[in-house]
């Protein structure tokens, strides 16, 4: 009879590749333990890993959605403040012509017109706002500055201005407009004047701005206005106000004169005071969609974020257990092995 030989190196070399085995193993169960998700998400989710990448673009989208819209809520928050202080402004010039009206006294017409010219330049200043190094009241020619400025040396609106009036004053054979009787100034104001402001003379020497405004896509199907211009009637009429006070009612007039001057003054100003409320109206609508928008956004990321996670998400208590055993596992394999290395036949005798 014959004994073959039984050699130990299989069994250590099994022990040795579940020890290694159990290390790997280890390994990745105390990664998914401390980022709490898959280690390995391909082979965890299998056929639902392009529906979570599609998710996740999803998420990309929304979080670029909210970064425009912060963008666009600080374009709409200053010009509500512009805005605001255009309002005030309108109203100086309005308290100013109630003051001016029918008042003859030299020293007071030019206190009231210094204050109108001062509030009118307040309004430019305001017009002029930009954000970012854009113009906030430019429609979309946002690196335009839309506004001129009236009192500037070279002004081509004062330009227009003067070749209307005097243009109308020689054509009616009136020396100055001093001379003008309540007639002729209703009729230049009415029929010279006016026109000019509400056609393409403004577009042509006073403003810059495009009647296009900006829009912004707040969500992915939603798209609204994000700024207003100052081609509005409001701002045309809030100029026709400043240029009859300050080139007209500063003059030296006949009363009934004046006060044909001073109800077209007062009548441009409070149009122009409506109109820039309705301005401020509309953008105060579209700072509500955008906040409306925000919180559709918040909701939909949300819930996404909520089933990522529970698609990605591992269980922590059976993480740690799952830490536990491999623990236990490769320890006994050490033993085991630990053992299989001291059998030798040199011991056993």
């Amino acid at each position: 009879m014959t004994t073959q030989t039984i050699s130990n190196i299989s069994m250590r070399s099994a022990m040795r590749f579940s020890a290694n085995n159990a290390q790997a193993e280890l390994e990745k169960a105390k990664r998914e333990v401390t980022t709490g998700i898959h280690d390995d998400l391909g082979t965890e989710l299998g056929a639902r890993m392009s529906h979570m990448v599609n998710l996740s673009n999803e998420l990309d989208r929304i979080k670029n959605n909210k970064d425009t819209n912060s963008i666009v809520i600080q374009r709409l928050d200053s010009s509500q403040t512009a805005m605001d202080s255009i309002g005030t402004s309108a109203q100086t010039i309005l308290n100013s012509l109630v003051s001016l009206s029918g008042n003859a006294d030299a020293k007071s017409i030019k206190t009231m017109t210094d204050s109108i010219k001062d509030a009118y330049q307040a309004i430019t200043a305001a017009a002029n706002t930009s954000v970012n190094g854009e113009f906030l009241f430019a429609g979309i020619n946002t690196d335009v500055k839309p506004l001129d400025d009236y009192f500037a040396a070279g002004s081509p609106a004062k330009t227009s201005f003067d070749t209307l009036l005097n243009g109308y004053l020689t054509a009616n054979t009136i020396a100055s407009v001093s001379a003008m009787t309540a007639t002729q100034m209703t009729d230049f104001i009415n029929n010279t004047l006016t026109p000019s402001f509400m056609g393409t003379d403004w577009t042509t020497n006073w403003s810059s701005a495009t009647d296009k405004n900006l829009t912004g896509r707040v969500t992915n199907n939603q798209i609204i206005e994000t700024s207003t211009n100052t081609n509005s009637s409001g701002f045309r009429q809030m100029a026709l106000a400043m240029v009859i006070s300050t080139e007209l009612l500063s003059k030296t007039l006949a009363t009934d004169v004046r006060q044909a001057a001073s109800t077209a003054a007062i009548s441009a100003i409070g149009l122009g005071r409506t109109g820039i409320d309705a301005q401020r109206t509309q953008l105060g609508l579209s700072q509500s969609r955008v906040s409306e928008a925000n919180d559709f956004l918040d909701a939909q990321r949300n819930i996404l974020e909520k089933y990522l996670s529970s698609m990605q998400s591992i269980d922590p208590y059976e993480a740690s257990s799952r830490v536990e055993e491999l623990k236990t596992l490769l320890q006994t394999a050490y033993s085991l092995t630990a053992h299989l290395q001291n059998l030798s036949l040199v011991n056993f005798l």
